[in-house]
């Protein structure tokens, strides 16, 4: 009996110690653990397709092919794992789509891509096309927004309720969302002023955890700044100001309150233009309500579709 607990006793003390390897030397393998329960807790498998010999890679539900499909959107510099925590209280009543977008998440950072909102609108399309999605429910968080909102004005028969989470797009009394990420992150406090635009709460991640953040931003520093920013603010549907009367999709705005990187002006400018939209206010969120408050989140968009 002894011999069989240190037996034990040896497994566990394995385990630690490969959990302190991987925590400190390999946080990339934590972050993508954490990433797969969250997917699977959705009932999310990751898929690949070629769409115009490019690889998308995305989630899409295991099961509920009958449910109707909901289309969710990143922003900018961020990837499919955005929703993955408001997926989870959406997976029972919908079939589920979650795309990186052009040049972001694990999809090539092609040259000679059209990286404007125009240009990732007409990227969605193909893509959904290709898996036969043709009436859908739409949502986009920043960029991700502004895409779904330009979808929606280009698309207008494809989209049956459209969502606009914290959605760039309007330009308003020069407010600058498309800024660029400027200099490079030196350290973990640098990187909390970062988080502090983007979270009510800003969290307190361990050390490793930070490190490999930091790593992830800087290394997209160049792309954001020399490509995605000037395709954008360059590119047809830049500005939706204009544009916005024309949506037909019944609209809900939400936006997190503490919001700086889009302000509520924008929020506001897409309830009053769009004809069937309805705007609500998230108090505890700044401007990434489905990491912050994901449940909340999720039952707003439940109660305005039903």
């Amino acid at each position: 009996m002894k011999k069989f607990f240190k037996i034990i006793g040896g497994i566990i003390a394995g385990l630690l110690v490969i959990g302190v390897i991987v925590f400190f030397f390999f946080p990339k393998v934590l972050v993508d653990q954490t990433n797969v329960s969250y997917a699977n807790a959705a009932n999310l498998e990751k898929k690949t397709v070629e769409v115009n010999g490019y690889t998308v890679h995305f989630y899409e539900s295991k099961a509920n092919n009958d449910k109707p499909d909901f289309v969710m959107l990143h922003g900018m510099a961020d990837d499919k794992n955005s929703f993955l925590q408001t997926a989870k209280f959406l997976s029972n009543e919908y079939h589920l789509i979650l795309p990186d977008l052009a040049g972001h998440g694990e999809n090539e950072r092609k040259q000679g891509l059209d990286y404007s909102i125009n240009g990732q609108a007409t990227f969605l399309k193909s893509f959904l096309t290709k898996l036969n999605v043709t009436k859908f429910n739409l949502i986009g968080n920043s960029m991700g927004g502004h895409t779904a909102a330009a979808y929606a004005i280009k698309y207008p028969n494809d989209v049956k309720n459209l969502v606009l989470l914290d959605a760039a797009g309007i330009k308003i009394e020069d407010h600058v969302v498309y800024g660029g990420f400027g200099k490079k992150i030196e350290n973990k406090e640098e990187l909390n002023v970062v988080l502090l635009r983007v979270f009510y709460k800003v969290p307190d991640l361990p050390g490793p955890i930070a490190n490999y953040m930091i790593e992830t931003v800087n290394n997209s520093k160049d792309f954001v700044d020399d490509t995605l920013i000037p395709a954008i603010t360059n590119g047809k549907y830049f500005n939706l100001k204009d544009d916005v009367r024309s949506i037909k999709a019944p609209t809900l705005v939400l936006q997190g309150k503490h919001d700086e990187v889009v302000r509520l002006n924008a929020a506001e400018y897409y309830k009053n233009h769009i004809p069937n939209a309805t705007l609500v206010v998230i108090e505890n969120a700044a401007h990434s309500p489905q990491l912050e408050v994901p449940e909340e989140v999720a039952n707003d968009i439940k109660k305005f579709i039903k």
